[in-house]
């Protein structure tokens, strides 16, 4: 009876996922197998991703819904810490600037707090790992041996350098500690310990499956061996050595199956290979199925288990939030998380919640340590725990431009941050170089809540040299040919449009002070002509922006609508050269304005993607005393980078309409090929009369191309760019410019 009792005894199997970054994508396809030929799977351990694709598994979700995440574009950015153009909240956004490193400083702390913890900030992958777990955690009652399979998560505790065992509590908070590599994701604490990557110290956790459900037969999926010796002129391979123990990568024959899916070693974020991993895994299990076969005598119908399955999913809670619990910040910063998360329904969904939420991460007020949902079986809902800290009062960013021509800068600002119930930023900005000068002070203060709003204003000093360096242009430089002094206050406000847009009134009070020959014929003896033009104006735009770089975009839209008047005085002072020009003491100049921008990249065809720019410029805007002045104050079309550093006379104008195409083609994520093409027609060209004085030119009468090709390489810290770029410019119509940074500027008084 003894004996008979113990051959009917069912087999314990159990599962066992090794790390191994994107190559685990093959655990996929061996799961696949197992359950296609009726294996049963009672137990899963893993480690890393093999923790993740465990997890999933082990909650209740099928092989094809846990394909279809791996394979989504949400999981693209979540390993890539990158935001859904959707939730970028472009009103909380800042003018983009030359910036490179943005860096935090933190006084209060040790020098090394300057530095960043993390290259990748994983605040859309924290969220969607909340909401893939938090019913699943919510039926098993936070003990991992309840889930639909019961599952042991592996972890690194660096202060005792030895590996954890998690199974119980929130399993998303388990995978994201498992999956944590260091340097690449920021830690996360359970109970109080700095949890990484499981598979620094067991990337194979055999003995934690034997050790937790002493099961009959493991089946062991492995994707990844322990790295070889460590290369001297290698730093990662360096930093790789150093930071994972060797695992013990073997599995006794007698008590199961090694299925090593002969997977590409590729980069541990590079997912692009997930159909051939997880093919290459299910045919590698299906080779050694007869062997598994011999071994496992049990046999679970897969229609069993999908019922299972079934049955576990029908217990999972609706995400309704009851309570929120904010950790980390005084009474006063708490009400403006308040204020930015509960403005809706009393009971949210999640659904509901996840604007906001991603509106809070995005405003860069505070700093998340830390995102949870835990159901309270007393009111059927769940309670939402955040855990957070205040922004760093200050930061400091580095850029600029280094060129092979005229645009070489160095950018540098500075950031104050101060967070009550509502928020203030401070900043101050320094560009200088031999083309463009600029000082900006600023301020802004941000009121969350149903509608949020925000007002500031800016001081601004802006100077544009364009200077010409070729002998053949003037024999003496100096003083520069056209000088463009731009200084104003800006008051501004607004409130969001969408997600994705905002709607902005502003009131400026600038001078002009522009310094200028009427030809290239000077010395250093002669004076130049000013003129000065002080004025007030008030616009209202209402802007879409959803671009992914602020230089160089390959996606999203930029979509502009802008009208506004401008009002206010000329005075002009003849320099040396300019005795035919009287001076006048004030000319009156107001006018009305209508301008739009459309900037859109398409959906990629084949290999490339393609984009179309348009612009129309409508205004009532006459001439001012002279031929020189008057192109100084007409609105330029400068699509194209490098044209931001040239005066083009053919390409300003009044009243103007401009299209392009553009081509990218992007050879890897971070390297593209270029190609932008633009038709410029102004309605009337502003010509020079014998007096220096200006007309207009026939309705429609020219038009002019630029274009520009350019093989761009977009590195951490910005671009870098090698292009060829054609301009209709009497002096140099194509040129070839190298330029290691971005092309931007302060706003101008008058845009």
């Amino acid at each position: 009876m003894l004996f008979f009792g113990s051959s009917l005894h069912g087999q314990g199997v159990a599962v066992v996922l090794s790390g191994g970054g994107s190559r685990g994508m093959a655990h996929i396809g061996v799961l696949k197998s197992l359950e296609e030929n009726n294996i049963p799977i009672d137990y899963i351990a893993g480690t890393s991703i093999g923790a993740a694709v465990g997890a999933l598994y082990a909650s209740g979700y099928s092989i094809e819904e846990i394909e279809k995440l791996f394979e989504s574009q949400d999981f693209d950015r979540w390993i890539n810490s990158e935001i859904d153009p959707g939730y970028s909240f472009y009103y909380t956004k800042d003018e983009p600037d030359a910036g490179w490193i943005d860096l935090k400083l933190d006084f209060s702390n040790k020098y090394s707090k300057i530095l960043p913890a993390t290259i990748k900030t994983p605040i859309e992958l924290d969220f969607g790992l909340m909401r893939i777990f938090a019913a699943a955690s919510a039926v098993s009652n936070y003990n991992f041996d309840s889930l639909m399979i019961p599952f042991r998560c592996i972890a690194a505790d660096i202060d005792s350098s030895r590996a954890v065992i998690i199974k119980n509590g929130s399993l998303a908070n388990a995978v994201r500690a498992s999956i944590t590599f260091p340097f690449l994701f920021k830690p996360i604490q359970i109970n109080g310990k700095l949890l990484f990557d499981g598979g620094m110290y067991n990337n194979f956790p055999v003995d934690i499956a034997l050790d937790e459900f002493k099961p009959d037969v493991i089946i062991g999926s492995k994707v990844s061996g322990n790295y070889p010796q460590p290369d001297p002129d290698d730093v990662l391979s360096q930093i790789q050595n150093m930071l994972m123990t060797d695992t013990d990568f073997s599995l006794d024959t007698s008590k199961g199956i090694l299925i090593e899916p002969q997977v590409e070693k590729v980069n541990l974020t590079d997912f692009s290979l997930y159909d051939e991993f997880i093919r290459t895994g299910y045919d590698e299990t299906q080779k050694r199925m007869p062997e598994i076969k011999q071994k496992v005598k049990r046999v679970t119908e897969l229609d069993k288990v999908n019922l299972r399955r079934v049955d576990f999913n029908a217990k999972k809670p609706l995400y309704r939030i009851d309570s929120i619990y904010i950790d980390g910040l005084n009474e006063k910063e708490k009400r403006y998380v308040y204020k930015t998360l509960i403005h809706k329904s009393k009971y949210p969904t999640l659904d509901e919640i996840k604007p906001d939420y991603f509106n809070l991460t995005a405003s860069k007020k505070v700093k998340l340590s830390g995102i949870k949902m835990k159901y309270n079986s007393e009111v059927g809902k769940y309670d939402l725990y955040l855990k957070l800290k205040p922004a760093n009062k200050f930061n400091l960013k580095f850029g600029g431009n280094i060129s092979s021509r005229l645009a070489n800068q160095a950018f540098v600002e500075i950031n104050y941050n101060y967070l009550f119930q509502e928020a203030m930023r401070l900043k101050l900005n320094v560009y200088f170089g031999k083309f463009y000068t600029s000082v900006l002070f600023g301020g802004r203060f941000d009121f969350p809540g149903k509608i949020p709003v925000y007002v500031g204003g800016d001081v601004v000093y802006n100077q544009y040299d364009y200077f010409k360096s070729t002998i053949h242009f003037i024999e003496d430089i100096t003083p520069s040919f056209l000088i463009q002094n731009d200084n104003y206050v800006r008051l501004f406000g607004g409130v969001p449009a969408t997600n994705t847009g905002k709607l902005e009134v502003e009131f400026v009070g600038g001078l002009l002070d522009n310094k200028y020959y009427q030809n290239n014929i000077f010395s250093r003896e002669d004076t130049a002509d000013i003129t000065k033009f002080n004025f007030l104006s008030t616009g209202l735009a209402w802007e879409l922006n959803s671009l992914n770089k602020k230089q160089y975009a390959s996606s999203g839209v930029l979509f502009r609508i802008a009208i506004g008047v401008v009002s206010g005085e000329e005075e002009f002072i003849s320099g040396s050269k300019s005795h035919e020009l009287a001076n006048d003491a004030t000319i009156g100049h107001n006018w009305f304005y209508f301008d739009l921008l459309w900037d859109n990249y398409f959906r990629q065809i084949g290999s490339v993607k393609f984009g179309f720019y348009g612009n129309l410029h409508l205004s009532n805007q006459s001439f001012f005393s002279n031929y020189t002045s008057s192109l100084l104050v007409a609105p330029a079309c400068e699509p194209i980078p490098e044209s931001k550093t040239l005066f083009l006379s053919n390409y300003r104008s009044y009243n103007y309409g401009a299209i392009g195409l553009k081509a990218i083609w992007e050879l890897t994520r971070r390297f593209d090929i270029r190609g932008e093409v633009y038709l410029y027609q102004p309605y009337q060209q502003i010509l020079r009369a014998e007096d220096n004085t200006g007309y207009f030119g026939g309705e429609l009468e020219n038009r002019y191309w630029m274009g520009s090709g350019a093989l761009v390489y977009h590195t951490f810290i910005g671009p870098v760019s090698l292009s060829v770029n054609y301009f209709n410019n009497p002096e140099e119509k194509f040129f070839v410019a190298l330029n290691i940074g971005y092309i931007i500027f302060n706003r101008r008084a008058i845009e």
